[in-house]
Parts: structure tokens; C-alpha cells; sequence
């Protein structure tokens, strides 16, 4: 009896709030909303910090609290939604310690729990697109974690048929991929995979349009010419340092990120002053109309005339659009024949810059 009465109050809640809406469906849309937003707020509210059994005990009561509420759903679509909105939250409240810990024990409870989830379902098509991806994602982490983001998308295309589940992961990775680490040999086996799986004409168009914009910033390509003035209102060319290698810091005052590297970069001049081949400089992208702010920044930073500092006229900006720059701080190097040799390398204060760096110097010494 009890348990009934609480079924009808989780009714009564949802009708209540959507009672002011006009006609039925309208009505009974929002209250199954209600029940999915309450499902995600309930695993949401589950605390890190957990040991294994409180963290089953909460998973426990919170799978209690949403399956009283799903009772009041419209009908079969919308439990399915809401079943795969629950594995969602098992997959990530139980699997993050499952993971953290490696416990296999705990591993196999969440696999039982996810036991009805079955990734090639049509009823994945009822999920918003971020909310699949979480799923997917939270499904991966936890039973392939060996897959890297890319292998992710290609498991998706090659094992899912539904073509409203696939293309949007495998696009929303891509594109990730692409505005982190350019256009590499594993970029290049997505697109085609996806010229190969992909039933969709505009996903396979859009893939090519990606390809079109990463494709002439990619490693090996011939570095696009640019021209900027620098602090002192001389015009400077990227050509004109051709014969030695140039590493490029792309930031802006704004940018905290990208302030807070400053210094390690600046210091590159001073560590590698035995290199006369290789020339640090720096591009802002607070834009010729801040130029006043970003020469006294320098200033008062002491960088002046460290390092060649340039600066982004947007009015006649290519340099943004030909080098991919969708983010900041951006770092790229070019060698001595001004080729690309890596458009988004790590920054001078990343743990592994030195190694990478000096590599890459001897390779382009041994040319």
C-alpha cells in the first residue's frame, strides 16, 4: 500500500507542474521530461569519495527512487529512454571507482546492472546526441578501455547500424581529434572508414570538408607564408626565416592558459642559445586593435625583445584560418625547408618538451 501511494505521488508531482501547459501530448512530453531530468539528478547527486559498499548502497536507493517514478512514464519509448538514461548513471557513478581501483568484483556488479544495455539498439535513437555520447563513452572507459577516442569512433561504425546513433559520435570524435592534434595517419583511417560505412551523404560531405580545412596543416605540408608586425612596427615574414627552424607561440593576453606559459617559452631562448638555426617567436592573438595593451603587457613581463613578438592584423588574417587555430595557447613547429612538423606540439612547459623537442632537432639536423 505504501509503495503505492508513493507511486501515485510521483504521478501527481509530474501532472501538477505540467499542468499549465495546453493540450495532452504537450502535457504528458513534459512529465516524462520531469522523470528524466529526475533520473539524471539522482545519479548526479551520488558523491565521489564513496568507498565500494557506500557506493553501492547510494546506487541502490537511488535505483529505488527512479524506478517508482518511471512507473509514471507514457508509455514504452519513454521507459526505454529512461532505462538507458539509468545505465548512464551506473555506468558513470559505479565505474569511476570501478576503474580508479581496478576492481574486478565491481566491474562484473556493474556489467549485471548494464546487462539489458545493448549498444546496436534502435532505442539509442531516442537520446539526445551529448546523452548517447556519455553513454557510449561511459560503456567504453569502463569495458574497453584500451581503445583510444579514434578506435572509439571506428568500433561505433563498424558495430552500430543505426546511422542516427553513428554519425554524430564518430563526427563530434573527429572533430575533437582534429582541433586537438590536426590531421595525423589515425585522423586519415576515420575518414576512411567513414567514406566507407557511412550511408549518410552529409556525413561523408562533412568529413570531407574537414579533411579540406586540417589536410594543408598537417605534418610534412609545406608551412603557409604569413606576415605580421611585430612590436617595433616592422612587418615580419614567416619566409624570412627560412634555413632555420621556427617554434611559434600562439596566445593572448586574455588568455590565462596562455600567460601562464609564457615564461617557459621565453626561457627556450636562453636553453637552446647554442641552436643558431632555430628562432622562438611568439604570435598574439589579442589583434592589431589591442596592440597597445599587448606591448605594454611585454613590458611590464620584461619579454621585450626576448624572442620576436608578432601580432594578428584580423582585418587581414590568414594565418588563423590556414594554421587551424580554434584554440589557445597553440604551439607549432616548422623546420629549416619550412615544412610542418607538428602544428600542434606540446608547449615548453609540458613534462615531455624536452625529449620531444630535441628529437625533433637532431631529425632535422640529420636532413
Amino acid at each position: 500500500m505504501r509503495t503505492r501511494n508513493i507511486i501515485l505521488a510521483c504521478i501527481m508531482l509530474c501532472s501538477g507542474v505540467c499542468a499549465v501547459l495546453p493540450g495532452y501530448a504537450q502535457q504528458q512530453k513534459s512529465k516524462d521530461q520531469i522523470v528524466f531530468d529526475k533520473i539524471y539528478n539522482a545519479y548526479n547527486r551520488i558523491p565521489g569519495g564513496l568507498n565500494k559498499d557506500e557506493l553501492v548502497q547510494k546506487v541502490n536507493e537511488v535505483e529505488r527512487e527512479v524506478k517508482l517514478c518511471m512507473d509514471s512514464l507514457s508509455g514504452k519509448e519513454a521507459r526505454q529512454k529512461a532505462e538507458l538514461l539509468c545505465y548512464n548513471g551506473v555506468l558513470w557513478s559505479m565505474g569511476r571507482l570501478a576503474i580508479e581501483t581496478k576492481d574486478e568484483a565491481l566491474k562484473n556488479e556493474i556489467a549485471q546492472r548494464v546487462k539489458g544495455l545493448d549498444l546496436d539498439s534502435p532505442s539509442l535513437e531516442l537520446l539526445a546526441d551529448v546523452e548517447r555520447t556519455n553513454l557510449l563513452n561511459g560503456y567504453f572507459q569502463l569495458f574497453m578501455p584500451d581503445l583510444s577516442a579514434l578506435n572509439r569512433a571506428t568500433y561505433v561504425l563498424y558495430n552500430i547500424k543505426s546511422e542516427e546513433v553513428r554519425n554524430p559520435y564518430v563526427l563530434s570524435t573527429l572533430v575533437t581529434e582534429l582541433k586537438q592534434r590536426g590531421y595525423t595517419d589515425e585522423v586519415n583511417a576515420l575518414m576512411e572508414d567513414i567514406e566507407l560505412c557511412s550511408k549518410t551523404e552529409a556525413t561523408r560531405r562533412q568529413a570531407i570538408e574537414l579533411k579540406e580545412r586540417y589536410y594543408p596543416a598537417r605534418a610534412g605540408a609545406m608551412a603557409p607564408d604569413f606576415e605580421m608586425e611585430d612590436e617595433n612596427g616592422k612587418m615580419v615574414k614567416l619566409s624570412d626565416f627560412r634555413g632555420k627552424a621556427v617554434f611559434i607561440d600562439v596566445w593572448a593576453t586574455w588568455c590565462g592558459g596562455c600567460v601562464a606559459g609564457l615564461p617557459a617559452f621565453i626561457a627556450l631562448k636562453e636553453q637552446y642559445k647554442d641552436q643558431k638555426d632555430v628562432v622562438f617567436l611568439t604570435i598574439s592573438d589579442d589583434g592589431i586593435e589591442a596592440k597597445a595593451r599587448w606591448k605594454n603587457f611585454l613590458k611590464e613581463k620584461k619579454y621585450s625583445g626576448i624572442v620576436p613578438h608578432l601580432i594578428i592584423n584580423k582585418e587581414k588574417d590568414q594565418f588563423t584560418e590556414n594554421y587551424c587555430i580554434t584554440g589557445i595557447p597553440r604551439y607549432i613547429l616548422i623546420d629549416k625547408r619550412g615544412k610542418i612538423v607538428n602544428a600542434w606540439h606540446v608547449g615548453a612547459n609540458h613534462e615531455f618538451f624536452p625529449f620531444f623537442f630535441s628529437m625533433e632537432l637532431e631529425g632535422m639536423n640529420r636532413e
